[in-house]
């Protein structure tokens, strides 16, 4: 009777590792949920509570958007990528010891004249985007 009592329990390493998955897969579930209301405190937080569907274009005028920015990729590209090394040179200057306002100060505007072209040309695409819009309708 005594050997009946003492038996040995076996470990269902089955269930162990089922419960190991299902604790996993709850903690990923929170670091997602975490992250996502993390993004929308911030969202809020820079732009304010608007809705940012209201602040886009319609799916067709998107479309026409892409379209023609990589049909202007020859004039877009070169100036994206010398706003993106305006603002390396930004960086560059800003950490370099000792720090010196003046060349970061220069090399910030440096960048805001390279990023103001860019935003010269897509505006430029966008308005051509536009008035063919209106013209067909």
């Amino acid at each position: 009777m005594s050997q009946a009592v003492l038996q040995k329990r076996r470990i269902a390493w089955g269930r162990v590792s089922l419960i190991a998955i299902l604790c996993v897969s709850l903690l990923g579930n929170a670091v997602v949920i975490g992250a996502v209301l993390r993004a929308h405190q911030l969202r809020v937080a820079v732009l304010g509570d608007m809705d940012m569907r209201t602040a886009s274009y319609p799916p067709d005028i998107r479309k026409a958007l892409r379209k023609d920015i990589m049909a202007h990729s020859d004039t877009l590209g070169p100036a994206l990528q010398a706003a993106m090394a305006a603002r390396a040179e930004v960086i560059a200057t800003s950490t370099t010891e000792p720090f010196d306002r003046a060349a970061t100060e220069a090399a910030m505007a440096a960048f805001r004249v390279k990023l103001d072209a860019v935003l010269d040309l897509t505006q430029g695409v966008v308005l051509g985007v536009m008035e063919e819009r209106a013209s067909e309708g």
